[in-house]
């Protein structure tokens, strides 16, 4: 079986397919893990020296080679973190890699694949970021491996033990019922002042009407424009222009198209393109 074929496997529409997160890696970690095969439409990944599974992932680095074959059919770019390098590779719809060039600074995002040996990821997203992006991206990456340290650490020693919390609470009646409703009241703020006639220090009660509070309609109206998008293209939308057209963070972008993904609503017909079914 040829490579391009290893990229373009057969869809089957009654079947949902089980979309991962992106999570954000370290090249170091990718290309030194063992990657793991799987068949059908359960989703190859690779095992990181962490034991983490990593199906999806999104790297960011400098792009230190680009090549294009003649025919256009294929590209790719070897990107470099500074701990590892990696190549992001496409066949024949190569667009995502034709805007950008060798000392690019990218975020890429894509499905990690491995062909003969190599390691390699397939770009759903490409797009250029400035060297501050950069810097908030690696020490994302820092705090999540103390965090994910932390709890290694804490499971190595057995059981955890978890710090108790103070929490300052208002006394309660005895005598109040569990069930009783909250009270409707208006809060009190006490500040200092200075009383008008001695011009001494005095404390002031001021108070303030509660705010009703608002649903939160965020999740559902990015979800509806996401499929009215998706609705307008029957051939199917790349992940790069859907994000530009919704105008919504990446992270909120993976959380909807993992969900409308999961449900059987779409499906991806090929690594970077969302399709209605």
């Amino acid at each position: 079986m040829t490579e391009n074929a290893i990229n373009n496997e057969a869809i089957f529409y009654c079947m949902p397919m089980q979309r991962q997160t992106a999570k954000k890696m370290r090249i170091v970690d990718i290309v030194s893990g063992e990657f793991v095969k799987k068949e059908g439409m359960e989703p190859s990944y690779v095992v990181t020296p962490a034991k983490e599974n990593v199906s999806r992932a999104r790297i960011a680095g400098t792009i230190v080679n680009k090549y294009t074959s003649e025919d256009n059919n294929f590209a790719s770019v070897t990107i470099d973190d500074s701990t590892a390098t990696l190549r992001a590779k496409l066949w024949k719809e190569i667009a995502l890699l034709q805007n950008v060039s060798a000392g690019d600074l990218v975020n890429v995002t894509g499905k990690v694949r491995e062909y003969e040996g190599e390691i390699y990821i397939v770009p759903e997203i490409v797009r250029t970021i400035t060297p501050d992006e950069e810097s908030l991206f690696r020490l994302e990456i820092l705090e999540q491996m103390k965090n994910r340290g932390a709890v290694i650490k804490a499971s190595s020693k057995g059981t955890a033990q978890v710090p108790a919390q103070k929490v300052r609470t208002s006394p309660q009646p005895q005598t109040a019922p569990e069930t009783a409703p909250a009270p409707q009241y208006e809060a009190e703020i006490e500040t200092v002042g200075l009383d008008d006639e001695n011009q001494k220090p005095s404390l002031r009660t001021t108070r303030v009407a509660p705010v009703a509070a608002q649903p939160q309609q965020a999740g559902e109206n990015l979800r509806a424009k996401i499929m009215n998008i998706i609705s307008q293209n029957p051939e199917g939308i790349k992940y790069a222009e859907l994000m530009h057209q919704a105008g919504a963070p990446e992270e909120d972008m993976e959380d909807v198209v993992n969900e409308l993904l999961g449900e059987g609503v779409c499906y991806e017909p090929m690594p970077g393109k969302i399709k209605k079914i």
